[in-house]
């Protein structure tokens, strides 16, 4: 394998947007765990023991659905990173070791 090809300014732009995709879907990530943490054990249990009213469990439903769209762009992000990071590093080697 040859050596790898200097890095130009468009490289670098795409490292950053690639970097900036991982940097947006990681919290988005954390926002899913959280929300689905609140609306699948806390509420619930919450309202069991008798600390929440039985109207909190309105929203165990919309926060869960929420979750799961937060969830769906997360996803979208990291595959849209994944491929750029692929086209990316193309550019970059020759050829890729596998």
């Amino acid at each position: 394998m040859g050596d790898p090809n200097a890095l130009t300014n468009i490289d670098w732009v795409n490292i950053s947007n690639w970097l900036t995709m991982y940097w947006i879907a990681f919290p988005l990530v954390i926002i899913t765990a959280f929300t689905l943490m609140i609306a699948q054990a806390f509420i619930p249990s919450a309202i069991q023991t008798g600390h929440l009213p039985r109207g909190f469990g309105r929203l165990v439903w919309p926060l869960t659905f929420f979750a799961v769209a937060v969830w769906v762009v997360a996803w979208i992000l990291w595959i849209s990173a994944i491929t750029l990071g692929f086209d990316m590093l193309g550019n970059i080697f020759d050829n890729f070791i596998v």
